[in-house]
């Protein structure tokens, strides 16, 4: 059986083409509105081949090429319908690639609008949540960059990019899944999960309110990297050296591959954090409307599958892990849920009792309560022997 299911993304897809404003719902294909999932997917796949053979095009590109080819019934080049081409390109490659979520009606026509801002956010990764439309006219990944971080890049750290037989790989510091996981995340620091359909987001820690942003379509990750030519290869920089560094294809392999990873160290290797998962995981209250299979079997299963067909696709748990040599693209992100737990002090007798992070105070704590609490009971013991022996003598027994 495959691992990759993507019956999920239909309805998905179904419910954010609702949200189509009517001025890019009037574009129609061969009669039907784009609103119809086969005329969006038909528009979908003449703007993938096209941006599988035009590198660091942009979307006014993609536009244009659209028109050369008739794809639209209405194909008049009046500025209304060009702005809503614009949108429609915009929002198809939000929703293919799942790098980010497109907003409609939040801003004015002339600029194009990505994430919902009065969600949790650490600031880290959107600068801006809308940009002008001009920049269609710019390479999609300089697009994408203007609105922040949203493709992160590996750091040009010498000690992140480091390799783990050079000096610097004994400053890393070990993540054990025992140690670092979702479960003493919510049981140590309180922090709340909330699940999200934007890979920009996926390990986006508000520290503000606790909340940690999980990615929740891992086979939208495994299907792209499987195919190397996923819709999230068109952000690819081509740019090289840059001031300002940007994701280009290796980057992006290795973020799919860490997003997977980190499904496994945060849940799966972890007992507590697996029965953890099932219960923060609640199908019946997520805003979406069917959950992905894979994402059960990455967070719920004690041992992952890898079989011919799954070797290359499913991560391969470690015993301990580096964020530098496992996570270099979300090294920040890892780093940052790695201090604050270790920073972390449990904040009750409950969370005292369950913290086994640091295994010399968890005995110790366990030896003096258990002597404590043998003392206190000889204690009490004595105590009532000393009043009936007093009793007696006193003539009362």
């Amino acid at each position: 059986e495959k691992a990759i299911d993507l019956d999920w993304y239909c309805s998905w897809l179904s419910s954010r083409l609702l949200n189509l404003p009517a001025t890019v719902a009037s574009l129609r294909t061969q009669g039907k509105s784009v609103r119809d999932i086969a005329a969006f997917n038909s528009v979908c796949g003449h703007v993938e081949s096209y941006l599988r053979e035009n590198r660091s095009c942009g979307i006014n590109d993609v536009v244009e090429h659209l028109q050369e080819l008739e794809v639209f019934d209405d194909n008049s080049e009046d500025c209304e319908t060009f702005n809503a081409m614009q949108l429609l390109v915009f929002s198809a490659l939000g929703w293919k690639s799942m790098v980010y979520q497109p907003e409609f009606n939040v801003c004015s026509p002339d600029k194009l609008a990505n994430h919902d801002g009065n969600g949790p956010d650490s600031g880290l990764v959107f600068d801006v949540y809308n940009v002008p439309a001009d920049m269609c006219v710019r390479p999609l990944f300089v697009l994408l960059k203007c609105f922040g971080n949203l493709l992160p890049a590996r750091s040009s750290s010498s000690t992140q990019f480091a390799v783990e037989t050079s000096k610097t790989a004994a400053s890393w510091a070990a993540l054990y899944p025992s140690e670092v996981n979702a479960y003493l995340l919510h049981t140590l620091l309180g922090v709340r999960f909330r699940w999200v359909d934007s890979i920009a987001l996926h390990l986006d820690y508000d520290k503000s309110s606790r909340t940690l942003s999980i990615f929740c379509f891992p086979s939208i990750c495994a299907s792209q990297l499987e195919s190397r030519s996923g819709t999230i290869f068109a952000f690819a920089s081509t740019e090289r050296n840059g001031v300002d560094p940007r994701a280009d294809e290796d980057d992006i392999a290795h973020l799919l591959e860490e997003i997977l990873l980190s499904y496994r160290l945060l849940f799966g290797q972890c007992e507590k954090s697996r029965k953890f998962f099932r219960l923060v995981f609640d199908s019946a209250n997520l805003p979406f409307p069917q959950p992905d299979t894979l994402l059960h079997v990455l967070c719920g299963q004690r041992q992952l599958s890898h079989d011919a067909y799954h070797a290359n696709l499913l991560p391969r748990d470690r015993r301990v892990y580096y964020a530098a040599r496992d996570f270099p693209v979300l090294y920040e992100r890892v780093e940052l849920l790695a201090k604050e737990l270790s920073g972390g002090r449990p904040r009750s007798m409950s969370g005292l009792l369950r913290d086994r992070r640091d295994t010399l105070q968890f005995w110790t704590f366990w030896l003096v309560a258990l002597f404590g609490g043998l003392s206190i009971s000889l204690a009490t013991i004595q105590t009532i022997l000393q009043a009936i022996q007093i009793a007696q003598q006193a003539g009362k027994i």
